[in-house]
């Protein structure tokens, strides 16, 4: 009995021979770095074809050839891998239909791919000593292989859009090697932490946990990759993001937790060395969060998105390193300082698209200030911030402005220092009057 697989498979060559590609004539469809040779059936001339096909390609780069239809006697992993594996390096499933994929021991293939196999529940993996790099999307598997410490070579480990729904970080630490775990799109309800602290931490660089079902994050579980420099939880559904013990990420430059549900968010136990953006935007924070960790380097901070409605500028004394502050399409309502603070690095401050009447800065000390925005709320007067920041410049566009307090600053405006909504005539503007700017324009504002 064989087994047929259609649009199956794409061998990745590596060839060290000189000349140029010659593979036309075997060739269906081909390219200089593309051969597709139809189908193929390996009980009988299959492995003849593809041999013929790769000696006839002469060049020193990768080579794709495609196989339309793969027929094989039972199945499509297993054995055939064995057999491929003299011809290749690399191999990509395209379409995979059957539940289980076997990589027999001691098979020579570096990397594996396997997309849209949409009946794969279970990946069996014998000794190891070669693959580095496995690949598996569009799939039924609700577990991380079991016999992955088979795999004792491997770096990179991708399974997408699969049926993950919980991590057993256990399973993980028996791969020494490991730098990329790439989770994303499946259905990850929990993590389980390690029960016994491995004898050596393992070397993940990488870690994408992104657009699984997560509520609850605690970053002291992935103590035993202290090499993380990305770390990916955007999309899931976190409500509490915290650190329940002590830890140290002394390569972590990229903290990715937007589009969650956060409303509590705790880093006081955590140690970001290197972290130099953190976005916490698209979220549910009702106010700032109070406790946090050690950021010696942050300089971008943002909380766009949320339900924020106040804010105490003497909050971000706590990071003398920022240069911005992006605060956007929340509900803040008042800006205040209620202590003075010094910020030597602050150079640029966001707050449009929220509901601001009141600004306060009186206290707040930013020598590098360079731009201010305020565009989009519901000011009536222009605050006295560039009388404050002598060097930076304010936008106020899209705020029902009276004309008496826009009258003081029509200079700022001429000179560029203060934006305002403008027009080329009254019925250009949202409010109900204006004032001339020069012979073309008119500063919209409200004569009330």
């Amino acid at each position: 009995m064989t087994a047929v697989f259609s649009a199956v498979l794409l061998l990745c060559i590596l060839l060290s021979l000189a000349g140029l590609p010659s593979c036309s004539a075997q060739c269906l469809e081909g390219s200089m770095y593309f051969c597709n040779i139809g189908v193929i059936n390996m009980t009988s001339d299959g492995g003849a074809r593809i041999r013929k096909a790769i000696d006839t390609v002469q060049d020193s780069f990768y080579v794709a050839i495609s196989i339309e239809k793969l027929i094989v006697s039972s199945s499509a992993s297993g054995p055939f891998l064995q057999r491929i594996a003299a011809l290749t390096e690399r191999i990509s499933y395209m379409a995979y239909k059957d539940r289980v994929f076997q990589v027999p021991a001691d098979n020579t293939l570096t990397e594996i791919e396997i997309v849209n196999a949409v009946m794969l529940r279970s990946l069996v993996a014998g000794t190891n000593r070669h693959l580095t790099r496995l690949y598996l999307e569009n799939c039924l598997l609700d577990r991380i292989p079991p016999t992955l410490s088979n795999m004792i070579e491997l770096e990179e480990l991708l399974i997408m859009q699969c049926a993950l729904t919980a991590l057993r970080l256990d399973v993980l630490v028996n791969n020494p090697k490991l730098t990329t775990i790439d989770l994303t799109r499946n259905r990850i309800r929990q993590l389980f932490p390690i029960t016994t602290s491995p004898k050596n931490k393992l070397s993940v660089t990488f870690l994408s946990l992104a657009a699984n079902q997560l509520e609850r994050l605690d970053m002291s579980m992935f103590a035993f990759m202290p090499d993380l420099e990305r770390f990916d939880v955007r999309g899931n559904r976190i409500v509490n993001f915290e650190a329940t013990a002590p830890v140290t990420y002394a390569s972590l430059n990229r903290l990715l937790v937007s589009f969650n549900n956060i409303t509590q968010f705790d880093t006081r136990n955590l140690t970001l060395s290197e972290l130099r953006s953190l976005y916490l935007d698209d979220n549910a924070l009702t106010k700032l969060p109070t406790h946090w960790g050690k950021l010696p380097k942050l300089i971008y901070l943002g909380f766009d998105r949320n339900n924020l409605k106040r804010v105490d500028m003497s909050f971000f004394g706590k990071f003398p390193t920022l240069t911005a502050i992006f605060i956007c399409e929340n509900n803040v309502e008042t800006i205040r300082t209620s202590t003075p603070i010094t910020m030597p690095e602050l150079d640029i401050i966001l707050f449009e698209s929220n509901q601001i009447v009141s600004v306060n800065f009186t206290g707040c000390n930013f020598p590098k200030m360079n731009l201010i925005s305020l565009m989009n709320n519901r000011l009536t007067t222009i605050p006295p911030l560039l009388q404050r920041f002598s060097e930076s410049r304010l936008t106020m566009e899209g705020n029902p402005i009276k004309c008496s307090s826009m009258t003081a600053f029509k200079s700022r405006i001429v000179d560029f220092r203060l934006r305002v909504t403008t027009g080329s005539t009254q019925s250009d503007c949202p409010t109900t009057s204006s004032i001339v700017l020069d012979q073309d324009q008119l500063a919209c504002c409200d004569a009330r």
